[in-house]
């Protein structure tokens, strides 16, 4: 491969790896500490963290990260939030009804997470996948329409979300309402992620949200809208909500969202029983109808990821003083290294 192919090819990836990374560092269950500045745990977390970061707790209280000390990130108080006013949902989005019977796409970036008593990664399919079954047969019950992908994204690395992000596209023409991307946790603390609700040991659910896309503030929103649900029906379930560095493949467009249900320590039952019960708190926080608002966004994303790649290469045409006469070749000599490359 020549000097302009290559550059051609770095420029390509980097673009692919704005969109596509949760952040511009992945980590691989790395858990750190979340303190105040006092010291005191507020929460511990499996992502990356960043200045400016939000964390909402089970309280409602609402965090912001201010830096790093001794391997852990400081946050302060800013207060506690009031989300009353998300249980008058389904808040007015703009969504347009088309149909009686909304969709919902669920899958799986980290094809191999599994739980206790069991190694805390699988050979794929890991069980991950029973809890997104759970969940879509629950919301079926409810009278959604569940496209439930299965595909296998593994390995659990750092281009889990570059490979699922051809996953989540496929179910966005679906018309979805929302796209759920099903995860657990991998705090080692059964206590740190455990409620019981009726009798029952249930894992708690933690909510990502990225804030490197378009669609921040679109998901941002509806994962409060769900924590104020699942607060009054179901008080316990939610451990918070990270509104954090990253994207998660969430410019793809609104109510993409990810969901942790517990953590490796937990039992498979445990993080089932959530999943099932947790299925009333997604539908009350949905808009009844759904689609043309989330085609209207992917629409926009797509464009976006077009502009930059059209802009790549005009930088790659500037510096090697070529014309757009010489397209037509190097598309081919940049299709065939593809080619290669896959076939090696």
């Amino acid at each position: 491969m020549n000097k302009q192919i290559r550059l051609l090819l770095v420029l390509s990836l980097c673009t692919i790896f704005c969109f596509s990374s949760p952040a511009f560092g992945y980590h691989l269950d790395e858990v750190r500490d979340v303190v105040d500045e006092a010291g005191n745990l507020v929460t511990k977390a499996t992502i990356p963290l960043a200045e400016g970061d939000i964390y909402i707790s089970s309280d409602n209280t609402e965090w912001e990260v201010i830096g790093e000390r001794d391997g852990k990130y400081i946050v302060k108080k800013n207060g506690v939030i009031d989300l009353s006013a998300y249980l008058k949902m389904p808040l007015d989005l703009g969504i347009q009804a088309e149909g009686s019977q909304p969709v919902i796409g669920i899958y799986h970036t980290h094809s191999s997470e599994s739980y206790s008593p069991g190694p805390a990664s699988l050979p794929y399919p890991g069980e991950i996948y029973q809890v997104g079954e759970t969940l879509k047969n629950a919301l079926e019950k409810k009278g959604f329409k569940v496209v439930w992908s299965q595909a296998n994204h593994n390995p659990h690395d750092g281009s889990a979300y570059i490979r699922s992000r051809d996953t989540a596209a496929k179910l966005l023409e679906e018309n979805p309402i929302a796209v759920i991307d099903v995860h657990r946790d991998a705090v080692p603390d059964r206590e740190f992620y455990t409620t019981e609700l009726d009798g029952q040991s249930v894992a708690k659910v933690r909510i990502v949200t990225g804030k490197q896309n378009q669609n921040r503030q679109s998901n941002f929103e509806f994962a409060k809208a769900m924590k104020a649900k699942a607060d009054e029906a179901l008080p316990g379930i939610m451990e918070g909500i990270f509104w954090a560095k990253g994207n998660y493949n969430q410019d793809l467009g609104p109510r993409m969202i990810l969901l942790e249900f517990g953590t490796h320590v937990l039992t498979l039952e445990e993080a089932k029983v959530a999943a099932e019960k947790y299925a009333d708190v997604i539908a009350a926080s949905l808009p009844v109808g759904g689609g043309k608002a989330e085609r209207s966004a992917a629409g926009s994303s797509v464009v976006w990821v077009i502009l930059l790649a059209v802009a790549a290469l005009g930088i790659f045409l500037f510096i090697n003083k070529k014309g757009f006469g010489s397209l037509k070749n190097l598309a081919k000599e940049f299709t065939h290294s593809l080619r290669k490359g896959r076939r090696d």
